[in-house]
């Protein structure tokens, strides 16, 4: 069964029906029949063959039947997407011939299956983008999440705010780790880093184009109040103290956030998502909201007096104050915000339409999370431990994010919109190395979020992984060898430490240890 992810019933019982591009496609949901025309025109055969789409609203959303019937095969899907991704099963399901051997009924375990890059520590081509969200198609992920700014570089064009890229894409060096065994020794990459490296208002449409003809809504993320040094860069005002800063060249927490005693970072904020909604047309728009230290605010005179005035209860609800303003707004042009779920501190004023990314047991218990979803509010699941791709697999193997569900967090997981794994790329410098800590684990997270929980079987998903390498290189996706995602490659040292210095060292490791392995042919 050489799927990904593993369907809800396949029958392989019958017999195969061969495909190839004189087979007849007709019927509903036109795209689709013209992908799998263009798909199987590569093909020889087919002859007296015919596969036909079917509108059945009895399907589940976002599912699909596929039957085979003497020389005919028939498509059945109440949506588009269900229609899109049947005939992504197909693709997978063809062997060498062209046949296609079994019956699928299949539909999604969650609505929201999401991915993360993070493009501003680390800015990626269109290209590469693109290549992303062919793989993400093929293994029916839906949400690209896409971090376009933070401490250390802002990467979309706002046109009211033009120093934002052409001042805030650039700092003048780069914090690294040095891969030795003196662990504390730091070292910096003394050379600019970002500058002209940002998307113009024309790529974001034309990747937000891109993805939608793949059933991928883009979701954008600018984070705030916090991780806006880079912005702050270049308007000083959106601080507390507004003195000159540069962007940052170092990683971690910043005290130096947006002052929400100010009317400065409400009219930014509005006027940065005024424009980023005209270029995004999905439903939903992440606010960050995550490591937002209240230091500075301690001291802040703006910050104070709003508190005072607005009869607030401390800073932390002042962070929630600015979030339920930014939530309106979005709420106003038709969005639903997302956060990482600090923002769950004001969670008993927030508006349930809000969604919560559960990316840390951050509170006692977790039970702002529990609560919120326990009242009727929504969260994603990204739980750290589990998920994050930017940790080597000496660390965090691929079985251990294969084994990620939503009874690691709660008991009940109605109110779960989805799952979502982030990419972070504070040491993630080229595309090669991108690729190793990416596509194994993208690849098996796809099952985590569309395949039922009874259906998971690990052992059977890696031998299915390994059998489908030549389909997934054909993508341009290069999936790592199996003693690197077994995280059987380990430095001569052991650690638990999860300590950035320790994270980069495991995997330039790994990442010489593959390249040995492979002969260094990428």
């Amino acid at each position: 069964m050489n799927l990904i992810p593993l369907p809800k019933r396949i029958d392989e019982k019958g017999e195969k029906i061969s495909i190839g591009k004189n087979t007849i496609i007709e019927g509903d949901f036109h795209q689709s029949c013209e992908l799998l025309k263009e798909y199987l025109s590569k093909f020889n055969g087919g002859e007296n063959t015919k596969v036909v789409f079917v509108k059945d609203e009895n399907i589940a959303n976002e599912g699909y039947e596929i039957k085979r019937g003497k020389d005919e095969i028939t498509i059945g899907a109440a949506t588009d997407s269900g229609a899109f991704y049947a005939h992504v099963t197909l693709r997978q399901m063809m062997d060498s011939e062209g046949a296609i051997w079994a019956d699928v009924k299949d539909s999604p375990k969650y609505p929201y299956r999401g991915f993360m890059l993070d493009c501003s520590r680390h800015f990626w081509r269109k290209e590469k983008i693109k290549q992303l969200l062919d793989v993400m198609a093929d293994v029916k992920m839906n949400v690209f999440h896409w971090h376009l700014s933070d401490d250390q570089g802002w990467r979309a064009e706002i046109k009211k705010y033009p120093l934002l890229t052409q001042k805030g894409t650039t700092r003048r060096s780069s914090a690294l780790y040095h891969p030795s065994e003196d662990l504390s020794k730091k070292i910096t990459k003394d050379e600019k880093y970002g500058e002209g490296m940002f998307y113009s208002q024309d790529d974001m449409k034309e990747i937000v184009a891109y993805a939608a003809k793949r059933h991928i809504e883009v979701v954008p993320e600018i984070d705030m109040p916090g991780h806006m040094v880079a912005a702050i860069s270049c308007y000083p005002e959106l601080s507390c103290r507004g003195e000159d800063t540069e962007v940052s060249c170092r990683y971690g927490v910043m005290d130096n956030i947006c002052c929400c005693g100010k009317d400065a970072i409400y009219d930014f904020a509005k006027d940065v998502i005024d424009e980023l909604c005209e270029i995004f047309p999905g439903r939903y728009f992440h606010i960050g909201g995550d490591e937002a230290p209240k230091t500075r605010w301690k001291q802040c005179p703006d910050c104070q007096k709003k508190i005072k005035e607005l009869g607030l209860k401390d800073e932390n609800a002042l962070q929630g104050y600015f979030n339920i303003q930014i939530a309106k707004y979005l709420k106003s042009k038709g969005k639903r915000m997302i956060g990482w779920n600090e923002i769950l501190d004001a969670r008993d004023i927030m508006d349930k339409d809000i969604v919560a990314q559960w990316w840390w047991k951050y509170s006692v218990g977790n039970k702002n999370e529990k609560e919120w979803m326990s009242d009727g509010g929504q969260c994603l699941l990204s739980l750290c431990p589990y998920v994050y791709m930017d940790h080597s697999f000496s660390m965090r193997p691929l079985k251990k994010t294969y084994s990620f569900s939503a009874r690691k967090l709660t008991d009940d997981d109605s109110n779960v919109l989805g799952m979502e794994i982030p990419q972070w790329c504070e040491f993630i410098v080229d595309e090669d190395k991108l690729d190793m800590l990416t596509y194994a684990r993208l690849i098996a997270f796809s099952e985590v979020c569309w395949t039922d929980e009874s259906q998971k079987n690990y052992k059977d998903f890696e031998n299915r992984l390994e059998n489908m390498r030549k389909h997934f290189d054909n993508l341009g996706a290069k999936v790592c060898p199996q003693k690197i995602y077994r995280g059987k490659v380990k430095p001569f040292y052991v650690t638990t430490s999860s300590a950035w210095a320790f994270w980069n060292k495991h995997h330039d490791y790994e990442f010489d240890e593959m390249k040995k392995m492979l002969g260094n042919n990428k």
